[in-house]
């Protein structure tokens, strides 16, 4: 009897802890989350700062509670339908359309109509367009449905220790290319406050509009006009210039890479060692987990409508030539006009045929070349118009998509590896490297000297600095451009360029399917995602939607990134990634596994992956027929 008092004495006491874990009261909203501890202290914060403020003032308040990583999903899922659970949760990329056609959450459009006194403000139109959705077209048009909100968007930059550079050797300039001239001719100071006087070894030189720039000997490739890699040499006046305001060309970052490579530039006595080190401590000098900035700027993508209406194919491995608009506008097969700097589609750049009045399906192979439906005509190549846009001067040709991916492989193929025909560059770490530490651990530990990663680690790179004794900076993703002559190093003349690529990541806020209090949930969401919101999450190192804000991102605990702006810039042009194109990601799987994690860490060969990854992918595609984005 003694044991069941107590018993139920104890439940009786703990019971209101219960109810504090689970949310609070039901007649507030209810706000699940998840993430790291500096996330999870970023929105109590914010929701506290709502609850004291807009909340107070409307009658509203939020319960913020905090649910395991690992189950956050499963358990929202649960309770979807249901009187209780989450008014507001967080919802990833990767399961934003499976989850809406799931009806997990509702479209909230008509909600946010409702709202006259909090402004979205200048959020960028990519992080809320990915956000829209229709179910049945599978498109994200600025029309379609609104389902949620964004909260943290992530977008991507290179990451790059500016004492490492020093101590390299390399002077650093910040100077937006419009205002090279300027600096050049030291009439202005540069965004870190130096003059061109500053740098004595920069005297008589006129350096020209690049990401990465060597007086002598640069690295480029094209072929077998490809100049090897020669070591700086600083001691007799070579002079080596990273600009962190123009982004650097597929060449120029291999070239700064292979300075802080060890295969490359091997401290004395670590020659023939497996993973040499640099002088520098460093093993590797690039790494991006990503090849997006490489296909995109291309203009290709690893999925393609073969005629706009849902004939979907894998066209990572598209052996066909890209294009963009050099001067003026063109007028694609399709009636499509693209504009300066724009590169032309899949389907107006293919010479597809006229069937009865509708576009022939093209055929792929196993290599990821197209033959027309009548194999007998042969491989569909490029439209007769692409080349009259060429000849007149108003187009220039750029990579494949299949050049762009092979030239992102190489980057962590060994030197003796094969990716479609030519050997690896071995300057990046493959993804086993990271089976024990992750890349932004391997970055600040001074093992890696320049890192693509999102926005979402400033916070906690600015106290690994501090901590470490170490400066950092970040700059613009690497975009394909071409130089009228690469063997000179003071060409800057473009011959062709493509366009600014890269993803960025998007933790939405949405609302509960079941949730019966859907108009003070918006309200609160549109609150989070509005300047006040946002203006918070600045303060404490996270970055905002709001592009305004930017200046008023501050890191108290460590050091901060002096260009910081590139992120804003990014989500001017920055997308989601392939997980989000289909209503799942399985299709994504079908191609990646292998690649990811036997390809990238030369346990398969290039050739043994991509014919059947190409026929995996391709067969499972057809079931997205009815969808088209």
């Amino acid at each position: 009897m003694k044991k069941i008092v107590c018993f139920l004495l104890a439940l009786l006491l703990f019971t209101p802890l219960l109810t504090a874990c689970g949310g609070g009261s039901s007649n507030n909203i209810q706000f699940w989350v998840y993430g790291s501890s500096d996330q999870l202290d970023m929105y109590t914060r914010v929701t506290d700062a709502f609850n004291d403020s807009y909340g107070k003032d409307h009658g509203i308040k939020v319960d913020i509670s905090q649910k395991p990583n690992g189950s956050y999903g499963q358990t929202v899922q649960v309770s979807s339908t249901s009187s209780s659970g989450p008014d507001v949760f967080l919802i990833a990329e990767a399961e934003f359309k499976s989850w809406i056609i799931g009806q997990y959450f509702c479209p909230i459009q008509e909600y946010v109509d409702k709202v006259t006194d909090i402004s979205l403000g200048d959020i960028m139109p990519t992080t809320v367009n990915r956000l829209r959705y229709n179910v049945e077209t599978n498109t994200s048009h600025v029309d379609d449905p609104l389902y949620g909100l964004p909260l943290d968007t992530q977008p991507t930059a290179l990451y790059y220790n500016r004492t490492m550079f020093e101590k390299a050797g390399i002077i650093e300039i910040s100077v937006d290319e419009n205002n090279l001239d300027a600096w050049n001719a030291g009439e202005i100071a540069d965004n870190n406050g130096k003059m061109k006087s500053d740098f004595p070894a920069l005297n008589g030189i006129t350096v020209p509009k690049k990401g990465y720039y060597r007086s002598v000997n640069p690295y480029y490739y094209d072929g077998d006009r490809t100049r090897g890699w020669i070591k700086p040499d600083f001691e007799n006046g070579e002079v080596a210039v990273f600009n962190n305001r123009i982004a650097m060309n597929w060449d120029e970052v291999e070239d700064l890479a292979m300075l802080f490579s060890g295969r490359y530039n091997p401290k004395a006595g670590e020659e023939n060692k497996a993973d040499p080190v640099t002088e520098f401590g460093t093993q590797y000098g690039y790494f991006t987990e990503w090849w997006f900035n490489y296909g995109w700027s291309v203009g290709g993508d690893c999925l393609n409508d073969l005629t706009g209406s849902g004939e979907w194919n894998f066209s990572l491995l598209d052996p066909n030539p890209n294009y963009v608009v050099m001067d003026g506008t063109f007028t694609g097969r399709t009636g499509t006009v693209y504009n300066e700097g724009e590169t032309i589609s899949f389907i107006d750049k293919m010479n597809i045929l006229s069937v009865d009045g509708k576009d022939e399906v093209l055929v792929p192979d196993d290599y990821g070349d197209y033959y027309h439906a009548d194999k007998s005509l042969g491989k569909a190549g490029i439209w007769e118009g692409i080349q009259a846009g060429l000849d007149a001067g108003v187009l220039s040709q750029l990579p494949s998509t299949r050049d762009a991916f092979s030239r992102y492989l190489k980057l962590g193929a060994k030197s003796n590896a094969v990716i479609d025909g030519e050997n690896g560059l071995d300057i990046s770490p493959n993804p086993s490297t990271f089976s024990a530490r992750t890349s932004m651990n391997y970055f600040f530990s001074g093992n890696l000297a320049i890192l693509a990663q999102s926005s979402v680690y400033m916070a906690d790179l600015s106290e690994e600095a501090k901590a470490r004794g170490f400066s950092w900076d970040v700059a613009p993703l690497v975009v394909y451009k071409e130089y009228e002559d690469p063997s000179d190093p003071d060409c800057d003349t473009v011959k062709a360029q493509g366009k600014q690529a890269g993803h960025s990541n998007s933790l939405s806020m949405v609302v509960r399917t079941g949730s019966e209090k859907k108009d003070d949930a918006v309200r609160f969401m549109m609150w989070m995602a509005s300047e006040e919101g946002q203006r918070i999450r600045a303060s404490i190192g996270f970055f905002p939607n709001q592009k305004s804000l930017l200046p008023e991102v501050e890191f108290k605990k460590g050091v901060a990134p002096g260009n910081v702006r590139v992120f804003s810039e990014a989500l001017e042009f920055q997308g989601p990634g392939d997980w989000w194109y289909m209503p799942d990601h399985v299709w994504v799987e079908k191609w990646c596994v292998d690649l990811n994690a036997e390809v990238r860490n030369g346990l398969m060969t290039y050739e043994e992956w991509y014919s059947p990854a190409i026929k995996r992918t391709n067969e499972w595609l057809q079931q997205y027929k009815k969808y088209s984005r």
